[in-house]
Parts: structure tokens; sequence; C-alpha cells
């Protein structure tokens, strides 16, 4: 009888080592492969693949997990969210992906389409036009000293798309700057490099004094008699923001003349040394988030589905403000850039 219970022992002593050494390389596989556990504590490598911190990832998986069904994949909710930010991030082939995880592109697919709803519901609401204290307090002091009332600088960036096969379509979008298909979309970023408004997309054919006058942003919700908008010399709407009482401040024209006068010159170099800032912004958006090198399909921007559902928002459209709200969740770009030429 004894020696049947001691073989009972060794029995039970081979199982937990054999299950200590499956849960062992299981955990060693799952840091080999792409899922969270791969960056688990890493600042470096986290950023890299999903644009975020570790700390910050986590906290905005414990933020989003509340409103995601758990068992709609078989995938953990922190291996759906990573996937989809490493989208965003790398923009990654479906394919590749399906093919690395074996998971079914179909599955892989309907959990992105899945996830973007999920950030665009719930993030973007980190792009707002902040209030007036908090504008003018966080606003860098050199930047105040130069332009006391400043709120915004403003500018437009387009996203290529793929060629539409109707012909409509194809004329609308046709960007003459950029020579390509294309989708346009105005921005405005507050003077400390905090993005506090976006459009919606439109076809690269419009104008950008077009989208302004859209898009809502002349507006007394933003705008109060006094306050200060840079933009570039093609944003031709001094006029309009006058009727509010804000100014327009853009770099000064040859207006027919062969060249500027000394003062105009320093005057717009001053103005161009402010309004870089949100080229700045526009480049580290763009650079973070490579889906938005593009060309993107044609179903981006407006998919067979959310034709079939009327949908007011094209999927392009979600994806640029989630890409906007995370950018959002980082530091600053001007102070960065501030702290880089003091390094200097």
């Amino acid at each position: 009888m004894s020696q049947m219970m001691a073989e009972i022992d060794l029995l039970r002593r081979e199982r937990d080592e054999a299950r200590q050494q499956r849960d062992t390389a299981q955990e060693n596989w799952s840091r080999q492969r792409l899922s969270a556990k791969a960056v688990e504590g890493d600042d470096i490598k986290c950023k890299n693949m999903t644009g975020l911190s570790w700390a910050v990832f986590t906290c905005l998986h414990e933020y989003l997990v509340q409103f995601c069904p758990r068992r709609l994949f078989k995938l953990s909710t922190h291996d759906q969210l990573f996937l989809t930010l490493l989208k965003l991030r790398l923009n990654p082939s479906v394919g590749l992906l399906s093919q690395i995880l074996n998971i079914g592109h179909s599955t892989l697919h309907d959990m992105f389409v899945r996830w973007i709803n999920i950030l665009y519901a719930k993030i973007t609401f980190l792009i707002h036009w902040p209030d007036r204290e908090c504008l003018f307090t966080t606003t860098p002091p050199h930047i105040r000293a130069k332009f006391k009332h400043l709120t915004s600088i403003i500018d437009c960036f387009e996203i290529r798309i793929k060629y539409s096969r109707k012909l409509k379509a194809r004329a609308k979008t046709y960007s003459h700057y950029k020579k390509w298909t294309t989708v346009k979309y105005f921005i405005a970023c507050s003077p400390a490099g905090s993005i506090t408004f976006l459009s919606k997309g439109w076809g690269g054919r419009a104008s950008d004094v077009k989208i302004v006058r859209e898009s809502g942003f002349i507006s007394p919700l933003y705008h109060q008699p006094g306050d200060q908008i840079l933009a570039d010399r093609g944003f031709t709407l001094e006029e309009d923001f006058a009727l509010l009482g804000a100014s327009l401040i853009t770099p000064a024209f040859t207006k027919g003349r062969k060249q500027l006068s000394g003062r105009e010159v320093e005057e717009s170099r001053v103005k161009s040394n402010v309004r870089i800032h949100i080229e700045r912004v526009i480049g580290v958006l763009k650079n973070r988030y490579h889906i938005l090198d593009g060309p993107l399909p044609v179903q981006f921007v407006k998919s067979l589905k959310d034709e079939i559902e009327d949908k007011e928002v094209a999927t392009i459209d979600k994806i640029v403000h989630i890409c906007a709200a995370l950018l959002n969740m980082s530091s600053s770009v001007v102070f960065n850039h501030d702290r880089v030429g003091d390094e200097k």
C-alpha cells in the first residue's frame, strides 16, 4: 500500500512539472508572437508597436474593455486592442496577420471594425476645444510673448486613396497639388500643440477655404473678439474671421511687388516660426500612424456596408479621428521641440 501511495505521489509531481513546463512554454510563445504579452512592461517595444507606452496602453484597455463583449473572438481583449493599435501604427496587411496568428481573414477584419467603432465612440472626445483659461495658461511663454491672444494654428492635410472606378468620385477626390486621388482634412491645434479641431474628410479637389467654411470652425463657439488664428497664405479668410472680431494672421504677400520690405520679412519669419508647429503635429500624426500613409482602399472612404446602413461617418473619418485622439494622449510636439532647442 505504501509503495502504491509513493507511486501516486511521483505521478502527481510529474503531472505538476509537466503542467508548469506547458505554462512556461505557452508564456514564452505568447511573448514571441504578436500579442500584448510581447510588449508587457516594456515602454520602448510598446511604443514601437502601438504608439503608446505600456502604462497608457493598460489604462486605455481598462477603460475600453467594459464596452467590448469578451467572448466575441477567441483572442483576449488585450490582444484585440493590441492588434488594432498595431494595424493603425504599422499598417501590416490583414492577410499577413492572419497567416502569423493562424486566424481567419474575415475574423480579423470583423475584429478591427468592431474596435475601430469602439475607439471612435469612446476616445475621440479627446479632440475638443479647451476652455479659454486652459488655452491661455498652457500657451508656451515664447509664443505668448509674440502672439498674446493666439488660440489656434490651422492647416489642411491630405491622405492618398486608391482610384475609384467611378469617374465622378475620381474627379471629386483628385488633388492637383498631390497629383493623386486624396481625402483632405482641416485641422487646428492649440499653441501648446494638442489637436483641438478636426473636420470630416473632403475630396482632394475641395479648396482649403471651402473646407474651413463648411467645417463649422468659423463660429462664435470657438472664437471671440480679439482672438488670433495663425494660418498659411492660402487661407484667405480674413474677412470671415473679422465678422467674429477675430484676426486671421498669415505671412505677408508680395502683392505684385518684387520683394517684401525688411519689416515684412521679419514679421513673416516670426509668424512662420510659430505656424510651423501645426506642420509638426501633422508630421507626427502621419509618422506615428502609418495607416495614414495610404493609398487607402476606396472602401475606407465609403464602404458598401456604410452605404447600406446610411452611416454619416465614413471608416476613414473614424480612423483619422482615432489617430488624432491617440496623438493627444502623448506628450506635446511643441514642448518636445522647445526642449530640443534648449539642449542645442
